[in-house]
């Protein structure tokens, strides 16, 4: 499955965990993510959704371990993946160009790609901190064709994977 990461930033002063001031906080950019994957999903018609085949919302280190050993600066991921009804399975490259457009209408930018029977669309806004793709996945081997939203926010200064802060973020608590 492909998945997009896009990496953004702000400029500041320091903040309590050593964040760039006006840099949003982890919190703020699970919002983000998660009400843009959300905002997606509802995009879709009716007649295409069969149902929701897993959604996850989880942070992740933005940097190589060597480079960020104790994972400080993350990013927040927000993933759906939505089965299309039968009817639809057919339509699901242009469900999900039908999906992307009715952003760029919204004045997001979008890039496309084709690979390994999989296309993924990625698209960035001036006016958002989040970045959105739509990844297809046709019916293979008897596994219902998908459309999978991921949503990841710009990456920020944290106290670490396994802080108190990430931790309630995740639930992990």
């Amino acid at each position: 499955m492909l998945v997009l990461l896009a990496v953004s930033g702000c400029a500041g002063g320091e903040s309590a965990v050593g964040a760039v001031a006006n840099e949003p906080t982890l919190a703020e950019t699970k919002s983000v993510a998660q009400l843009l994957r959300n905002e997606a999903a509802a995009r879709l018609p009716e007649i295409v959704f069969k149902e929701i085949n897993g959604q996850d919302d989880v942070s992740e280190a933005c940097e190589s371990e060597a480079d960020d050993p104790d994972g400080l600066s993350r990013s927040w991921l927000s993933t759906m993946t939505i089965l299309l009804t039968n009817s639809q399975s057919a339509r699901i490259a242009t469900v999900s160009q039908e999906l992307a457009e009715s952003f760029v209408a919204d004045g997001w930018v979008e890039e496309k790609t084709d690979s390994d029977n999989k296309t993924l669309i990625a698209l960035t806004s001036e006016t958002s901190i989040a970045t959105i793709a739509f990844s297809v996945e046709p019916k293979v081997d008897g596994q219902e064709p998908a459309i999978r939203i991921t949503t990841t926010g710009p990456c920020v200064t944290t106290a670490g994977g396994d802080s108190d802060e990430v931790k309630a973020l995740e639930g992990r608590e």
